[in-house]
């Protein structure tokens, strides 16, 4: 059970994170956050983004690690929420990033938030890896972080398309 709360106040921390967007990304535009974040949004619905997530990830080199409902966690609050969080990555891209520091562990699987915001449409949100990676002072991390933001970027296009 106290597991079960740990995670349902992660959850909750993450969610109200994403839901406090600005209104520009409420009304469907692409917007980052002082360069990092960026929210993405799409003409799909919530589980068809969910699902081209999961394939696309695979296509592109990446396995998704796991998932969170966070839309099923926060319904035992009564909130009710579309939204599910993926922790998708490359064993072999993370062991050179973990080679160089371990303390990457932190950002390294990356994360991809899929959510139906009030409007109704749904959002593909994410942090750019080179900005969390960037803070290691390290050449081939930083290198690593910025290839990586080409194929998160690109992900996240593709599944909203």
């Amino acid at each position: 059970m106290k597991s079960k709360t740990i995670l349902t106040k992660v959850a909750l921390g993450a969610l109200l994170g994403a839901l406090s967007l600005s209104p520009a990304v409420a009304a469907g535009a692409t917007h980052s956050f002082n360069g990092a974040r960026v929210v993405v949004a799409s003409g799909k619905s919530f589980d068809d983004v969910a699902k081209s997530i999961e394939k696309l990830a695979a296509r592109n080199g990446m396995m998704v690690m796991a998932q969170v409902n966070q839309g099923k966690m926060l319904s035992m609050t009564g909130l009710k929420l579309k939204a599910r969080l993926f922790l998708i990555g490359n064993p072999n891209v993370g062991k050179k990033i973990f080679q160089e520091n371990h303390g990457a562990g932190l950002y390294v699987p990356l994360r991809i938030f899929v959510y139906e915001g009030a409007d109704g449409k749904t959002y593909i949100a994410y942090d750019k890896p080179s900005t969390l990676l960037g803070q290691f002072s390290s050449k081939k991390v930083a290198m690593v972080g910025k290839m990586l933001d080409g194929k998160i970027e690109g992900l996240a296009n593709m599944a909203a398309k």
